[in-house]
């Protein structure tokens, strides 16, 4: 099975990419954060509603590679049998800069057909990948906000 990739390419510098992973991850995945995520051993909290998780930093090169490792997950969907199938998984930012601009690559390692969430996990990451390109082209995201509760993609 493969697991859930996908690239966006912007005209930003590799060292703004990183930033957005690293210091601006509440602008464009969700603003229920708290912690920290720019160096080796950071961990952070971040909540989507109920559903809540907490990554360790596992690699955190600059302007090169951002490696997040899940610790908790609680997925908070009534029909899943195994809440926390995130635990244990791995995504691996993978950031490639040359003269036309920068390619950010994600690799969720473990996120593939063969769990219960990934009919719904893949629009989502769907949805934070535009809001992260969104992002990094204007400077304004659509993350998860908690005031609000919904996502845009949610409603439809």
């Amino acid at each position: 099975m493969n697991d859930y990739q996908k690239s966006i390419s912007v005209n930003n510098s590799a060292e703004e990419v990183y930033k957005a992973l690293t210091e601006h991850i509440q602008d464009w995945w969700s603003d229920d954060f708290s912690g920290a995520a720019a160096q080796n051993g950071d961990q952070y909290n971040i909540a989507f509603g109920e559903t809540k998780k907490t990554f360790e930093i596992a690699e955190a090169i600059p302007g090169q590679q951002v490696v997040w490792v899940c610790l908790k997950a609680y997925i908070d969907m009534e029909a899943l049998k195994k809440k926390d199938e995130w635990v244990g998984t791995r995504i691996i930012w993978t950031i490639a800069s040359d003269a036309t601009g920068t390619t950010l690559t994600v690799l969720h390692q473990g996120l593939n057909q063969t769990i219960e969430c990934y009919d719904v996990c893949e629009p989502g990451w769907n949805y934070f990948m535009q809001s992260l390109y969104t992002f990094l082209t204007t400077g304004t995201g659509t993350p998860y906000r908690k005031k609000e509760g919904t996502l845009e993609w949610e409603n439809k």
